[in-house]
């Protein structure tokens, strides 16, 4: 685990120098988010908590926020719902967040077509690509780009489930030996099951 935060570490810090004066607008996450309209409850979640420092202008290194917009939110299994906003369930909430945060920014740029290698800031190591549909392979950028002073908004109509291939069983055999890690949108009340059995 010590080892794994040290990629992070060294991986956030090398982006951060690559990416130093190339920012395209004048606002950071949580700004851009609220100007959207459409992230109400992803907002009032990062404030719950507590993880606003990773969204606000004090937080510098650059990173890809894949955000759910609020009709997201409301097709989540009651079970999760009732999980994060009922019983307050913080650690829930923040892996669910952290699981949809990534290092470095992804754009339609620089995502090669073969996949490009990525770390979200709950440790899992995924292929992200560019396709039409957000369920199939790793992780796939659905949206057009917000570009922040800190990093890079895809607003996305799903709340991600980042788990491990073999376990996902909306994939084929092939894709399951093919791809590690597999990012799907949580719908089920298993998926919820899995989810809340992760957390610590």
């Amino acid at each position: 685990m010590k080892l794994l935060k040290l990629i992070i570490l060294l991986l956030f810090t090398k982006i951060s120098l690559s990416f130093a004066g190339h920012h395209e607008e004048n606002s950071y996450m949580m700004q851009a988010l609220q100007n959207t309209g459409q992230h109400n409850i992803l907002i009032s979640a990062i404030k719950v908590s507590g993880l606003q420092q990773l969204f606000n202008q004090e937080s510098k290194v650059p990173r890809t926020l894949y955000a759910p917009n609020d009709d997201a939110f409301k097709k989540l299994p009651k079970a999760l719902k009732d999980e994060l906003f009922e019983k307050n369930n913080t650690k829930a909430l923040r892996k669910l967040l952290l699981n949809h945060v990534f290092a470095g920014t992804h754009s339609e740029e620089n995502v090669k077509p073969s996949g490009t290698l990525t770390v979200n800031l709950d440790g899992k190591i995924l292929k992200i690509y560019q396709d039409e549909d957000l369920y199939v392979k790793d992780m796939v950028i659905t949206e057009q780009d917000i570009n922040v002073q800190n990093g890079i908004i895809h607003s996305i109509e799903c709340v991600m489930f980042v788990q491990p291939s073999v376990e996902d069983k909306r994939l084929d055999l092939e894709t399951r030996n093919k791809y590690s890690i597999t990012s799907c949108c949580m719908r089920t009340d298993l998926e919820v099951q899995m989810f809340l059995s992760d957390v610590i």
